[in-house]
C-alpha cells in the first residue's frame, strides 16, 4: 500500500527502516576526534620544543671540548724538556674570550686555562688540566675540562 503523494513509507510499523537510516559521523564522534588529534598535536610540540633546547646545550658542549681538545693537542705537541711543562702554571686569559661560533647573533663567549703541575702524579711527568668555561642561556656558568699526563723530559 502506498500513501498519498506516491511516495515510499518510511516507516515499517513504528521503526525505522535500516536501509533509510542516514550513515556518518555524530557531532560528538567529531569532537572526540578532534580531542585526541589535539592531545596527539600538543605532544608532538612539546617533544620538539624539547629537542630544540638540547640540541642548544649539545652545541656549546661541543664547541666547548673542541677548545678544550684543540689546546690539549698543543700541549701534547710540545717537545721534551718544553719550559711550559717544567713550571707549575696557570695560564688563564678572561680578558679575551673565545667566540667559537660563526653566528654574529651568537654572543656566547668561551674562556680557557690550562694547570700545569710538574713532577705529578710522578717525577719526569706533568699533570696538565685544560679547562674551558662559558655562560649558558640561562646565566649560569658552564664548564668542560681535560686531563692529561705528559712526561717532562
Amino acid at each position: 500500500m502506498q500513501p498519498a503523494g506516491g511516495g515510499t513509507s518510511m516507516r515499517i510499523h513504528g521503526r525505522v527502516s535500516e536501509s533509510n537510516r542516514e550513515s556518518g559521523f555524530t557531532l560528538l564522534e567529531v569532537m572526540i576526534a578532534l580531542a585526541i588529534l589535539g592531545v596527539g598535536l600538543l605532544s608532538i610540540a612539546v617533544a620538539q620544543l624539547s629537542a630544540i633546547k638540547v640540541s642548544g646545550r649539545s652545541k656549546y658542549l661541543q664547541q666547548a671540548m673542541f677548545l678544550a681538545r684543540e689546546q690539549m693537542d698543543d700541549i701534547e705537541a710540545l717537545p721534551l724538556g718544553s719550559p711550559l711543562l717544567q713550571t707549575a702554571a696557570v695560564t688563564d686569559d678572561p680578558a679575551n674570550p673565545i667566540q667559537a661560533s660563526s653566528d654574529p647573533d651568537d654572543q656566547t663567549r668561551f674562556t680557557r686555562s690550562v694547570t700545569v703541575t710538574p713532577n705529578s702524579p710522578s717525577a719526569g711527568l706533568a699533570q696538565v688540566s685544560v679547562t674551558v668555561v662559558w655562560t649558558n642561556q640561562q646565566g649560569g656558568p658552564r664548564q668542560v675540562q681535560l686531563n692529561s699526563v705528559k712526561r717532562m723530559n
